[in-house]
């Protein structure tokens, strides 16, 4: 359902101008959102069932170049991005929304919960993840939230009562908290040598493992904590308390 943009008056909501009946009218604009998924279901049923939360879905998209131009085009308040588009990861949508500044809000709609895809999406700049098993109300809160400038991370509650909004920064403490935790007792034991200053050969020796092992260990904690170099996948490790510091 398109919306035409003259009839709901744009300007900071947070002053009420001189037009009273307009700021009114402007406070009562719909949440606008672009839906970007693969599968033809998604795209024709959710703006049915959004609309009736008092969300309007501007345009559809089932593939990351065509969600990328629909959104630039509408410029919806929040862009709901699946992860398994046909051309491109939704990640990867997400990043070059990112690096093209788009003002749009970006949701990840996933098949599941998982703290990785959470500590990936935030550190990509979503504003959200919602799995696809919550309800309706739901998604449609988590949608409003993220649309008033909120996170929403696959945030606690039920198909009835959806949670309370918690405060950001709690939010993104706790996705980080649980980076680590994907680290197998090994990898742990290779990001404390590392910070010791530990060569890859003294590694080796200390574990008695192959150089080659240490190497894996290191790849798959570098992945896993999304780090850039080994010194950055120390710092995340100590901030969250996983190695000593």
């Amino acid at each position: 359902m398109l919306r035409d943009d003259h009839l709901y008056p744009t300007g900071g909501l947070g002053q009420i101008p001189g037009n009273v009946d307009g700021w009114i009218a402007a406070r009562r604009r719909p949440v606008t959102v672009v839906v970007v998924d693969p599968h033809a279901p998604v795209r024709e049923g959710l703006p049915l069932l959004l609309e009736r939360e008092g969300i309007a879905v501007v345009a559809t998209a089932a593939t990351g170049d065509g969600g990328e131009a629909v959104i630039g085009q509408h410029q919806p308040d929040v862009a709901l991005v699946a992860l398994d588009l046909a051309d491109a990861d939704g990640i990867v949508l997400l990043r070059r929304l990112v690096q093209r500044g788009v003002s749009s809000a970006v949701v990840l709609y996933t098949d599941d919960e998982d703290p990785q895809q959470a500590a990936l999406a935030v550190h990509a700049g979503a504003a959200g993840v919602i799995a696809k098993r919550r309800s309706i109300g739901e998604l449609g809160g988590a949608l409003r939230q993220v649309a008033a400038g909120g996170l929403w991370f696959n945030e606690p509650g039920d198909a009835d009562t959806p949670p309370p909004p918690r405060p950001a920064a709690t939010i993104l403490a706790g996705i980080c908290e649980r980076r680590t935790a994907t680290l197998s007792d090994a990898e742990l034991r290779v990001l404390a040598l590392v910070a010791a200053g530990s060569s890859t050969e003294a590694m080796a020796d200390e574990l008695s493992v192959s150089p080659h092992t240490v190497r894996t260990h290191l790849r798959n904690v570098m992945r896993k904590l999304e780090a850039s170099s080994r010194a950055h996948a120390v710092a995340i490790a100590i901030r969250e308390a996983a190695i000593p510091a």
